[in-house]
């Protein structure tokens, strides 16, 4: 059912007797602190690699009722449950280990679309629906509840790891909220109406604020008509030669334990607003996907209203952001819990031009220093750390539509998860990468999509840049279900080893190990 490279360095552990060695010392006890720390990596770099090359077996995780469609899963911090959000505007919460519901969370007005636990509590989730209600749950008690007056789409949340915080992106605004208080303190707000918010997150130390703002084309839309006019498509010379610009864009624009004890209300300084008229855009298509050549054309999906996510037989998430621009990741110094200004659309670039369809789009390592994104026929991680923030570090083509990315436990893998692109009995719905610095001639970009003004930088950057390498594809079989099935979210289980967890348009959630 599933296809594995056979590569025996990841099939077969060429560091069996070293593996032994640390269960011996562990046995013995030796766990003095570096020996425990290395013994630990050895292990879990063991068990996932041992994940990586087996056969998978599938179970399905239990969802009472009928959930519609599974947008998206996160884990609690300690790994023992998984918040989903579903079609029947509900938010299931489920055993990892045994794959029973625990509890179903009810009273969202319209679909969830972004979920997050708290980083230090397993028991306080926050939920975001597309009627532009957010709530905090206490999963042990009830809810509060904060709605956007507006009523717009919640795109995106995330708890601060220390501090009383949520912050909310909703429309072209991120709104500060501490939830013990009725309303947000702060609200930001992008340059233009047109650049919508559509991802925050905090690194693990919540020392930086991460956003996925969506680029404003106006001046994307006269380059392109005067290379269209003169027979030119290439590469826009401004983007620095270490980002990588996929030159598609499809331009619609639309509105789219205990708590924590301390506030960070005290800290955080300053609030920007700016409500500029909104631009009337050139709505254009224009796509140079990219393809490794494994048999797979990429499939131009329809573009739906965020507002009306649906489960039919293509992903929702691709059928609900196909047609939103392209998106800016910046990292923004969080360290004094000082506002950002995001009208500021140059600084602290991480990457310059993205996909970001949900917060599955886009995933953070656990140390906090890598960040891995979508592009449209390819997947990136880039770097987070402020010495070399937006270096490229690892870069894979792949064959169809990325709607999740998922960074190993270990950061040794890269799980890609892709839209379904025909209906039939099986499709390839996540790709395995490891992250190594060989260079593959496959992946890189091709010199036609170049432009040859930056051909000098382009060879310096490429000589520096390091690929993924193609572990094995993740088949899916619809037959049982009428062929259907297309994933909206896949990701690692917390633990090295445990099984990759996977969520489709028709509710199912299911794990692979």
């Amino acid at each position: 059912m599933e296809q594995v490279k056979e590569i025996p360095e990841l099939l077969h552990c060429n560091h069996s007797h070293n593996i032994l060695q640390n269960l011996m010392l562990r046995d013995l006890g030796f766990l003095y602190y570096n020996c425990y720390k290395t013994t630990r990596r050895t292990l879990e770099s063991a068990a996932e690699m041992k994940l990586v090359g087996k056969k998978h077996r599938e179970l399905e995780y239990d969802l009472p009722g009928y959930p519609k469609a599974t947008f998206l899963m996160v884990f609690s911090p300690d790994g023992t449950k998984i918040a989903s959000a579903h079609g029947n505007h509900s938010v299931y919460i489920t055993d990892v280990a045994t794959r029973k519901n625990i509890k179903i969370l009810s009273g969202h007005p319209r679909t969830p679309w972004c979920i997050a636990f708290h980083p230090s509590s397993s028991y306080l989730l926050a939920s975001g629906c597309l009627g532009g209600q957010v709530r905090v749950w206490d999963l042990r008690d009830d809810s509060k509840v904060w709605n956007v007056k507006c009523h717009t789409v919640i795109a995106s949340l995330a708890f601060h790891p220390s501090e009383k915080l949520l912050v909310i992106a909703t429309n072209n605004e991120i709104h500060f909220w501490d939830w013990s208080q009725p309303e947000p303190f702060a609200v930001i707000s992008t340059k233009t109406r047109i650049e919508k918010v559509r991802y925050v997150a905090f690194d693990n130390l919540g020392k930086k604020l991460i956003t996925g703002i969506g680029n404003n084309y106006v001046r994307e839309s006269r380059i392109l008509r005067s290379r269209l006019r003169h027979g030119r498509t290439t590469r826009d010379s401004q983007v620095p030669s270490n980002q990588t610009d996929q030159n598609e864009a499809i331009q619609s624009f639309r509105t789219m334990g205990s708590e924590p004890s301390h506030s960070t209300q005290s800290n955080l300084r300053g609030s920007v607003s700016v409500d500029n008229e909104e631009t009337s855009i050139l709505q254009y298509i224009y796509n140079s996907r990219r393809r490794t050549g494994r048999g797979r054309r990429d499939l131009n999906l329809p573009y739906d209203e965020e507002e009306r996510p649906s489960s039919e037989d293509v992903s929702a998430v691709v059928l609900n952001f196909s047609g939103i621009s392209s998106y800016r990741v910046q990292a923004w110094d969080f360290s004094k819990g000082e506002i950002p200004d995001i009208t500021n659309s140059e600084k602290n670039i991480v990457i310059h031009k993205c996909k970001i369809r949900n917060d599955a789009s886009v995933n953070i390592s656990s140390d906090g220093k890598l960040l891995a994104t979508c592009f449209m026929g390819a997947a990136g991680v880039y770097s987070l750390q402020w010495e070399t923030l937006g270096e490229e570090i690892y870069w894979a083509e792949v064959y169809n539509s990325v709607v999740s990315v998922s960074i190993s436990p270990t950061q040794e893998h890269l799980l890609v998860g892709l839209a379904r692109s025909a209906i039939g009995k099986e499709y390839t719905m996540a790709i395995i990468y490891r992250l190594t610095h060989k260079q593959s001639e496959n992946n890189k970009p091709r010199m036609q999509d170049l432009d040859f003004n930056n051909l000098a930088k382009y060879l310096h950057f490429m000589s520096k840049r390091n690929t993924m390498l193609w572990v094995r594809d993740i088949l899916q079989n619809n037959q049982s279900n009428g062929g259907h099935t297309s994933i909206n979210c896949i990701r690692w289980a917390p633990q090295p080893g445990q099984g990759l967890i996977y969520a489709t348009n028709t509710g199912r959630l299911a794990v692979l190990h």
